[in-house]
């Protein structure tokens, strides 16, 4: 049956409203896109010229909030610097990393406006946005360009400020991964500093212009790139930094190498090397949740190898990791920041994945200089930060006071490694009572399974972070252990039920068992209570569905089908007889 002239009319009519609503939608979003990250249009740029009302109002700002850092005279100084394994940017030179502009250029009023709002993720910039106004960023910018940077000058006739061009954007696709994969690895050599799976473990000799060593960004963790935006999904922020290059950095600008869809690809191959995982919008890291669900095995023993496949049907389970800045000796800089969790289990044992990211494989020499050593880490041009926190508090050796001796100086490389501990009678302390999180106390006692990469496994008891011991038990095994491409995978495993009640954890299915997790980088000088730690979390094992879940649904489903059909059959035929009568 035909709609009819007057029914076609009104069907072009719905499709033409319904066609103009979603270009209307998409053009809101689109500029509000564009308001939102305020990005100037490509081509010639000409800076502002601030009033010397809000340079005067900037400088009060810098020195109530940015001065701790960046020093008096933006020289990246201040008092907080030596602290920083970043370093916070020295503005008299002109050089910034993140821009819109082409390599060598300085940047344009926006760019810097956005980086005073949603700081520099992976470095100690914070995001400003949500402390200070609009105009208190806008006024601090002015002071920074104008009295800060010192070598150049925004208002000089003979510099130049050209904004690139993002041209289309190439969706993201099969297609344009693998043709942006083929551009990294070859045509742009991306690979030779970011690594084969983007880790950041090529070339790990390179300095910036002040003379520190810089290592490449892992690309499988956008959310702490710098240029990010508070967007770490997104391909353009890698478009950009690929066009534009960081300045001060070895990252060169590839417009001229690479074609606008060379570079769109690229973006999208980068995106692709990381797990999307939800991101938590005051952070701008990964969400955390903090049960650790393990999937019981129906068939077969738990699994020995990484490669397994069945470590697929679960999801790898993000866990922050902060620094061990509690007790001496403290550690302010960690190189790990988070380790991806997987646990299957099966009715006698339980099996742990494990998976962190380290630019090296690093095991105990005393003959082989760190990477994070503070011999490289210093910096002729910057004197005054000779140190990084890695090797630096005021725990030092030659300091003055009972903390005297706490910190003996790391010498060489140690081993990587990874542990977790849980509560040795967990199941008699009452909510939510639990041990110290830092390797128990005197009072409750802790089981520890550390792994290290000198192919080590040892389980010990914690009674707290100076009185850990290593037990006679050999239950804990590292069935493997591989660095590949800057990321370790080790698989650990346990019966769940072991001979000695009193120090060894007993691990009960469907129960939410406390669990920490600690790992170790050996090139930082990591070891012993210089570690990454995490808070409390919580291990599941989920219990296995009954087979009675899939059997009982569909055969109530199936007589509820009957009853149905034969309520309607009843009623159908006592219509018919009412009708005959």
């Amino acid at each position: 049956m035909g709609l009819g002239e007057k029914g076609e009319m009104k069907l072009r009519l719905y499709f033409f409203i319904v066609i103009a609503l979603l270009m209307g939608f998409g053009w809101v979003a689109f500029k509000g896109e564009a308001q939102a990250q305020n990005i100037p249009p490509p081509g010639v740029y000409k800076p502002s010229k601030p009033s010397p009302a809000d340079i005067e109002a900037g400088k009060a700002i810098y020195f109530r909030k940015c001065v701790w850092c960046h020093g008096p005279d933006g020289a990246g100084n201040g008092a907080s610097a030596r602290r920083l394994g970043t370093k916070p940017r020295n503005f008299n030179q002109g050089t910034f990393k993140i821009r819109h502009t082409a390599s060598g250029e300085l940047p344009t009023d926006e760019d810097l406006f956005l980086t005073v709002t949603n700081g520099l993720p992976g470095s100690a910039m914070p995001p400003w946005g949500e402390i200070l106004s609009e105009t208190e960023r806008k006024q601090v910018v002015s002071f920074v360009k104008t009295n800060l940077v010192k070598d150049r000058k925004f208002d000089d006739k003979d510099e130049e400020f050209h904004v690139i061009d993002y041209g289309k954007q190439i969706p993201t696709s099969e297609e344009s991964i693998k043709k942006g994969r083929e551009v990294f690895m070859t045509k742009a050599k991306c690979v030779e500093c970011h690594g084969v799976e983007g880790r950041g473990n090529g070339n790990l000799t390179q300095r910036d212009d002040w003379g520190f060593p810089i290592f490449p960004a892992n690309l499988a963790k956008p959310w702490n790139i710098r240029g990010n935006r508070r967007d770490p999904y997104n391909p353009k922020n890698i478009f950009r930094e690929v066009s534009t290059g960081l300045n001060g950095t070895p990252m060169p600008s590839f417009i001229d190498t690479l074609t606008v869809e060379d570079r769109w690809n690229v973006a999208n191959f980068v995106m692709s090397l990381s797990n999307h995982y939800p991101i938590e919008e005051s952070t701008n890291k990964p969400k955390i949740g903090f049960i650790i669900k393990g999937k019981f095995l129906k068939e077969g023993k738990t699994p020995n190898d990484a490669n397994d496949p069945r470590w697929e049907s679960l999801s790898p389970q993000y866990v922050g990791m902060g620094s061990q800045i509690i007790q001496p000796p403290r550690h302010f800089l960690r190189t790990v920041d988070d380790i991806r969790v997987r646990a299957l289990f099966d009715e006698k044992e339980v099996a742990f994945l494990f998976e962190w990211d380290d630019r090296t494989e690093s095991k105990k020499d005393e003959n082989r200089p760190a990477i994070y050593d503070a011999a490289a880490i210093s910096s002729v041009s910057f004197p005054d930060a000779r140190y990084t926190t890695t090797n630096y508090t005021h725990e030092d050796d030659d300091a003055v006071g009972h903390l005297k001796g706490v910190r003996p100086p790391e010498v060489g490389t140690y081993n990587d490694g990874i542990a977790i501990q849980f509560a040795q009678a967990w199941q008699k302390l009452p909510s939510p009572e639990k041990p110290y999180f830092i390797h128990g106390d005197t009072k409750r006692g802790v089981d520890i399974w550390k792994w290290e990469s000198d192919s080590t496994t040892k389980e010990m008891e914690g009674r707290g972070l100076d009185a850990v011991s290593v037990r006679e038990s050999t239950n804990v095994k590292v069935t493997s252990a591989k660095w590949t491409n800057g990321r370790w995978q080790v698989v650990m495993k346990r019966a769940l039920v072991t001979d000695d009640k009193e120090k060894s954890a007993q691990l009960e299915v469907g129960k939410n068992i406390p669990i920490v997790f600690f790992a170790w980088d050996g090139d930082a000088g990591e070891h012993d209570g210089k570690m990454a730690l995490s808070t409390y979390y919580y291990l599941m094992l989920e219990p296995p569905v009954p087979q009675r879940v899939y059997i009982v649904p569909p055969i109530v489903a199936g007589v509820v089908v009957l009853l149905e059909g034969w309520a309607f059959y009843v009623a159908r035929r006592k219509k018919r007889e009412a009708g005959s009568a």
